[in-house]
């Protein structure tokens, strides 16, 4: 999933989460969101990482 798509998917979870009042769907959505607006190197890197362990 693109990061423009990932953002708006988790916008929309906090919008729904709001209209009903599931708390939980809007710390969902927030976590979500925050994890797309994280810069692309340090996905990379984490990524690279986690391959790393599993060789290992």
């Amino acid at each position: 999933m693109s990061r423009l798509q990932e953002k708006v998917q988790a916008r929309t979870k906090q919008a729904i989460g709001q209209m009903i009042g599931d708390d939980k769907l809007i710390v969902e959505g927030k976590e979500q969101e925050r994890h797309a607006e994280e810069p692309q190197q340090g996905a990379d890197q984490r990524t690279a990482a986690d391959r790393s362990d599993t060789t290992e």
